[in-house]
């Protein structure tokens, strides 16, 4: 959601539960910064009717290579790739209860939220990890959660988005639509926008700190010994097994390779652009899997 002026206001997830039902979810830091919101801006007399429903929901997120086989022993539902496609949402039985399940995943692996009546997350969690057993299920925290976004370029909302960048800037193009046929909030913006020049980029970098140490988000990025930017979130990565941060640069310091400085406690570590996303979503690798195929 944008302001008037074509800052990024929030984000959140909407699934179209049928014609007139739509379930919409938000971080937990923002639940009535974003509920404001809607209600301000809902046209009156509409017929509409809003309801925050977060205190009668649970979710739990069952994520990760063998998250399928999970849920293959706790449901009569299809749940293949063609059955159950990324971002379809569905109202299923998951362990005897009613569940609204999502193929999705703040991770970028394969994945599905689990919505539910929270009188029994305890229950259905001890379900989930009971047939899980046999796989290795385990929990997982938020460092590794932000470890696997930061990866696949995700954005954070209140980190890499907020109301002091544009999403142009935020390399959000793909979801902006200046030229909609439906009017949006931000749009006349968005347009005015586009006619200028960006004041900075957000950019991947990996970070050199040799495994001693790792970024996290608000650090002073440096560039022929003046600060040029901030970075935005950090984390260290599994996968490429080196440190990682998002970072906001000037536009010309922005092209994959360049060779910036991340301060860290004091101390300046090499910092270098590049490819954004670092790593592949499962669904763009199985996508492209099957292209290879054919």
């Amino acid at each position: 959601m944008l302001t008037p002026a074509g800052k990024v206001y929030s984000e959140l997830t909407i699934s179209r539960l049928d014609k007139e039902r739509y379930y919409l979810v938000t971080g937990s830091g923002s639940e009535l910064h974003d509920f404001r919101w809607l209600k301000h801006h809902m046209p009156r007399d509409s017929g509409l009717v809003l309801k925050n429903v977060t205190d009668e929901m649970g979710v739990l997120a069952v994520t990760g290579p063998l998250s399928r086989n999970v849920l293959e022993k706790l449901t009569d539902s299809p749940v293949s790739h063609e059955d159950f496609p990324f971002l379809e949402c569905r109202e299923m039985k998951v362990a005897g209860f009613d569940v609204q399940a999502t193929r999705i995943s703040y991770t970028g692996e394969l994945g599905w939220e689990i919505h539910h009546n929270k009188e029994y997350t305890a229950a259905l969690y001890h379900k989930i990890l009971e047939a899980g057993k046999e796989f290795g299920i385990g929990d997982y925290g938020t460092f590794a959660l932000n470890s696997l976004r930061i990866e696949k370029g995700f954005r954070g909302w209140g980190a890499e988005m907020n109301l002091d960048k544009n999403p142009f800037e935020a390399g959000l193009h793909s979801f902006i639509k200046p030229n909609k046929k439906t009017n949006f909030i931000g749009q006349e913006a968005c347009k005015e926008l586009l006619k200028g020049d960006l004041k900075c980029k957000l950019v991947a970098m990996t970070v050199n700190t040799h495994g001693h140490l790792d970024p996290e988000g608000n650090e002073t990025v440096w560039y022929d010994n003046k600060v040029v930017g901030n970075t935005t979130s950090g984390a260290w990565s599994y996968n490429l097994k080196t440190s990682i941060c998002m970072a906001y640069v000037p536009p010309q310091l922005a092209d994959i390779g360049n060779n910036l400085c991340v301060e860290l406690l004091g101390r300046r570590y090499l910092a270098t652009v590049v490819n954004d996303p670092m790593f592949e979503t499962e669904p763009v690798r199985v996508r492209n899997a099957s292209k290879n195929k054919t």
